[in-house]
């Protein structure tokens, strides 16, 4: 792939154009990390009753305790007031994965699956953090 800069006073706005002999998944791929780059999202948190907007790139999960909904970072976790099925409607979908019924996670921040005996997956996120899904049966519902 070329990439090229092109620097000139009498242009306004910075922008991206991509230029390709076809549309591909590779492409599109690239244009929604373009966007994501430059479309920053926040989430409004919460920590010592001070409200923090806190980038959503840098969010490993989501997750429900004690019917409290945290955002855990690598370097903390803070309150969010909403429900993490609306929470989940709001984040985008290529960004995130929801694993359970209780947890959200950042799929950039999953090191890999591993089966267990019991018959789930186990999470291993790269934080060192580890969450458990139930396998689905055919039908729908957890095995």
């Amino acid at each position: 792939m070329q990439v090229q800069l092109a620097i000139s006073a009498t242009i306004r706005q910075v922008f991206v154009t991509i230029h390709g002999p076809q549309l591909t998944s590779a492409i599109k791929k690239l244009q929604q990390n373009i966007e994501a780059l430059t479309n920053q999202q926040f989430i409004n948190t919460f920590q010592d009753c001070l409200l923090i907007k806190l980038p959503l790139q840098s969010v490993s999960r989501f997750y429900t305790a004690n019917k409290r909904l945290y955002c855990e970072t690598t370097t903390s976790t803070y309150l969010i007031h909403s429900h993490l099925h609306t929470l989940m409607d709001q984040l985008p979908p290529h960004q995130f994965l929801r694993i359970s019924s209780s947890e959200i996670v950042r799929i950039v921040c999953v090191k890999n699956f591993t089966l267990t005996k019991w018959g789930s997956f186990q999470v291993n996120l790269t934080t060192g953090h580890r969450s458990y899904r139930l396998l689905m049966s055919k039908s729908g519902p957890p095995i």
